[in-house]
């Protein structure tokens, strides 16, 4: 797991950047919040190209296949 997934000062930071960015505001719903599970895969990337942060929903299937092929090699512009 990426250490910056796992840096309580980064996630917030990340959390206050989507809030400023959608103009100050995001709402969640408790249908949202419920429909959240530890399955759910998010990947962070890092576009080295523009600087860009990319957060993305990631299919638990193309996960275990990208698992397979890299092992356990860290890549600093991929982040999981």
């Amino acid at each position: 797991m990426s250490k910056y997934l796992q840096d309580p000062d980064y996630l917030f930071s990340l959390l206050t950047i989507l809030v400023k960015k959608n103009g100050g505001q995001i709402t969640l719903t408790e249908e949202e919040i419920a429909n959240v599970s530890k399955g759910d895969l998010i990947g962070m990337y890092f576009e080295p190209k523009t600087g860009s942060v990319i957060l993305k929903e990631v299919d638990p299937q193309d996960m275990l296949r990208a698992k397979t092929l890299i092992g356990d090699k860290t890549d600093e512009t991929y982040d999981n």
